[in-house]
């Protein structure tokens, strides 16, 4: 296989990369300024790769569905790579046989040129464990962090495919003393013998025609010892045909050779791509939710930016290996609801023109259907992917629907729309126009908010957790939510990322005071003896942080470390645990006064924000802004726009 070459000139790479910027902008939107900063790193490779001495790498950081593996494909295409991409899964980098394919391939095709090497969900490759130790590494991951950094892998002999080799050639030696013939490839002679000592060990096939002196068999594992490029089955058959018995072994001797020489494979002139999910930065200790707004992702990358993804990269891989990966990052910002507005505009606009080309007819899309459709599939933390599935699933289910009606074969146009949400669609035949109701299966699944009851509680429970985080912590809300799609889940708020700064003593009982929030604003607000389940988990954080802050932070009545537990393996002042806990237990009793009495005193305020919740389910940063600086509360919240600013 002869592979094409990159563009041979300065020239001619130079000319494909004008207008590049713009061309990968007209399918991905929202991230111009990415794109001109991934195009600022790929340019030096792709215009003087031959000179490149060691492998380059650029990361592509981000969220999940924001585009990162779609925009490398659009580039490759553009750049005239193809032929020179790779592409690793590194959620399979546990396996035997990883990396050793590629580089085979690499052997074969591509050693000593410039290519490039994408590795797609690099997040899974991680060798540093969530509880922050050293993971072991498997064989297949420590030759890529080599290859990464010297641009070179040695290939060891294969002694199993070699010993294979040397069983053959004593069992054929042993054939041919005891007179067996081969003429083109073929055993002409003691045919017999030349089964019972040869091909019943090598061979699972029964022949009715002239034997091959070498068994099919084991075709494949001998072409796979011979120097780069590895021949094909067919250029075995074509060598082995022409060869007699002395050839064979010839041949034989020639492999065992080349069986056991190492191999160094040339990656110097690599490009390697490291695409990687960084989910966690943006939806901090909440689970990524469906009902999460995509702007209060876009508000928490504003402070993430390179430094947040080198830090998240120290979190998953060792110090040296993040040095390796270097610092060309792009941090991709997660989708907001603009782009989801434009992202999903664009998709209709494409589909509709390719559904018009394959019936005929123009398919028109209005606004009230593609605004159903952004509402109804928009989930921010999985990025374009529902929203483009979304499309791509219901436009041509309704057209199939509007081609079988009544009269539709003869229709000039289709028109599909929303009405009290139902599609319909429109048609005209000359002068005439028919409207019909469609029908679709949309998800259906309830959930939690669908009984008033339950939307109650959990207004009075995340608005408790609201006024307690702004009015005792000056935290900023960016969104509260009463009503989610998880089962598991009845609420939450997600607040803006903590400023990076050291945490003091006095902040405890007031972090607690947050924590405690919800189940305080039931206790206020339902009676003590109406609260609900579903504060276990608070309660489970608020003990989980007092006791830390005891036991390990150093701000509790003694300044020893603390065991975990009594029964715990590991070093610690068991016989004073119950110190750290007591010192726990007053905190958290300060808590719960607090939280209950700063709820009592704004019990006005926090009734705005029950009902608001019950009305709307979901509140973002503008509705927040307006509520909480309303009549009654004194600048309690910055505008979004001021929130910029601080």
């Amino acid at each position: 296989m002869n592979t094409p070459s990159l563009p041979p000139t300065l020239a001619e790479r130079t000319a494909r990369l004008k207008g590049l910027n713009e061309r990968l902008r007209k399918n991905h939107f929202g991230i111009d300024s990415e794109i001109q900063c991934l195009l600022d790193a790929f340019a030096p490779w792709y215009k003087f790769a031959e000179t490149q001495a060691r492998p380059r790498c650029i990361g592509l950081w981000g969220m999940t569905g924001t585009g990162k593996s779609s925009l490398i494909r659009a580039l490759v295409k553009e750049a005239g790579l193809e032929d020179h991409t790779y592409w690793l899964d590194a959620g399979e980098s546990n396996e035997d046989y990883w990396l050793t394919h590629f580089i085979s391939r690499i052997e074969d095709h591509q050693s000593g040129k410039p290519f490039i090497m994408v590795v797609d969900e690099f997040q899974h490759a991680r060798t540093i464990s969530e509880a922050g130790h050293r993971q072991p590494e498997t064989g297949q991951l420590r030759k890529f962090w080599d290859l990464i950094d010297a641009g070179r892998v040695i290939t060891w002999p294969n002694y199993w495919r070699e010993n294979e080799l040397k069983d053959f050639e004593a069992r054929f030696k042993r054939a041919v003393k005891s007179g067996i013939r081969v003429r083109k490839g073929r055993v002409v002679a003691q045919e017999e013998k030349f089964h019972k000592l040869v091909e019943k060990h090598h061979s699972h096939n029964s022949t009715d025609g002239p034997r091959w002196g070498i068994p099919e068999d084991i075709w494949d594992n001998l072409r796979m010892l011979h120097e780069p490029p590895v021949p094909s089955l067919t250029d075995m058959e074509n060598r082995l045909s022409t060869l007699n018995e002395k050839g064979i072994l010839e041949w034989m001797a020639e492999l065992r050779r080349t069986a056991q020489r190492t191999r160094v494979v040339d990656a110097s002139k690599m490009l390697v791509i490291l695409l990687g999910n960084l989910d966690e930065l943006y939806v901090g200790e909440q689970e990524p939710l469906a009902e999460l707004d995509p702007d209060v992702l876009r508000h928490r990358h504003r402070n993430i930016g390179r430094a947040g993804v080198q830090a998240a990269l120290t979190k998953l891989f060792r110090i040296e290996q993040v040095g390796r990966i270097g610092r060309s990052h792009v941090v991709f910002p997660p989708i907001g609801k603009a782009t989801v507005d434009t992202l999903i505009r664009h998709a209709v606009e494409d589909l509709a023109g390719r559904l018009s080309a394959s019936c005929g007819r123009p398919v028109i899309v209005d606004d009230r259907l593609v605004d159903h459709l952004r509402a109804t599939s928009t989930i921010a933390v999985l990025g374009a992917r529902p929203v483009v599935e979304a499309v791509q699933n219901t436009m041509p289910l309704l057209l199939s629907q509007a081609l079988e009606l009544p009269g539709a074969d003869a229709a000039d146009t289709f028109s599909f729309t929303m009405a009290d949400g139902i599609p319909v669609v429109s048609w005209r035949t000359g002068n005439q126009e028919q409207r019909t109701e469609l029908a679709w299966q949309e998800d259906t699944a309830n959930t939690k908010g669908n009984s008033a009851e339950w939307m109650e509680t959990a207004a009075i429970h995340e608005a408790g957790h609201l006024l307690c985080g702004v009015l005792l912590c000056g935290k900023k809300p960016l969104q509260v939510c009463a009503r989610t799609r998880d089962p598991q889940t009845r609420g939450f708020v997600a607040w803006d990322l903590r400023p990076d700064r050291p945490f003091l003593r006095t902040q405890i009982v007031p972090e607690l005071a947050v924590l405690l929030g919800g189940w305080a604003a039931e206790t206020v607000f339902l009676g003590a003896d109406n609260i609900s389940t579903g504060s276990g988990d608070d309660l489970k954080k608020a003990t989980a942080f007092a006791l830390n802050m005891a036991m390990n932070q150093g701000m509790g009545m003694d300044r020893l470390h603390h065991a975990l537990h009594r029964t715990s393996e590991y070093g610690g002042f068991h016989i004073t645990y119950h110190e750290a806990e007591a010192h726990a237990r007053q905190w958290i009793e300060e808590a719960e006064a607090l939280a209950l009495a700063t709820l009592q005193e704004h019990r006005d305020l926090f009734g705005r924000c029950v009902e608001r919740l019950k009305e709307k389910g979901s509140l973002g940063m503008k509705e927040l802004g307006a509520l909480l600086n309303s009549e009654g509360a004194t600048a309690l919240y910055l505008e979004p726009e001021k929130l910029e600013q601080a």
